[in-house]
């Protein structure tokens, strides 16, 4: 019966715990899971606080959270930073004796959503903010509903200019 020496069992110890976290590592860092459902409502509540819904319709309204979501799919980084804000959130929804921060009420939320907004540009909450914020409006203003509020009728040529290789005409 062959023995293995004790110098042998720590080498595999510790290249068996090197191993396993390596595909931690992997798994959390860089392939992140995709944004869970309890995400995806911390997401939404998160964006309805930036974008509330008055006469107008919120960003949830306008499924601003489904189009986010839908950018974490091909892009690693940003579901990494959705997923990570999201935790954030939520974590500081603790202070506010909630398990979520969709559990929160309005005003709690707007208090969190404040120390995100006050954050260090290169902090996570500083860049999740400024990143989600911007996102967000893209995708609300991208969309025809929202047009109405400003009293955007929408393009005035919504087929372009089909005239566009003629001279202008004279109008003297």
């Amino acid at each position: 019966m062959n023995k293995i020496s004790r110098r042998l069992f720590l080498k595999l110890s510790i290249g068996a715990g090197l191993l396993a976290s390596s595909g931690y590592i992997f798994k959390t860092v860089l392939w992140p899971s995709q944004v869970t459902p309890d995400e995806t409502k911390t997401l939404a509540s998160y964006l309805d606080t930036l974008i509330p819904p008055d006469i107008t319709p919120g960003a949830v309204e306008l499924n601003v959270h489904e189009m986010i979501i839908s950018k974490t799919r091909t892009d690693r980084k940003y579901r990494r930073l959705i997923k990570k804000g999201c935790r954030w959130l939520d974590t500081e929804a603790g202070s506010f004796n909630a398990d979520r921060f969709a559990s929160l009420g309005e005003l709690n939320r707007q208090k969190i959503v404040k120390i995100a907004s006050q954050g260090k540009r290169d902090s996570l909450t500083g860049i999740f903010f400024e990143r989600t914020r911007l996102d967000a409006f893209f995708y609300y203003y991208g969309t025809i509903q929202s047009w109405k509020s400003l009293g955007y009728e929408g393009p005035p040529q919504p087929i372009g200019f089909p005239d566009y290789t003629s001279p202008p005409e004279d109008i003297t």
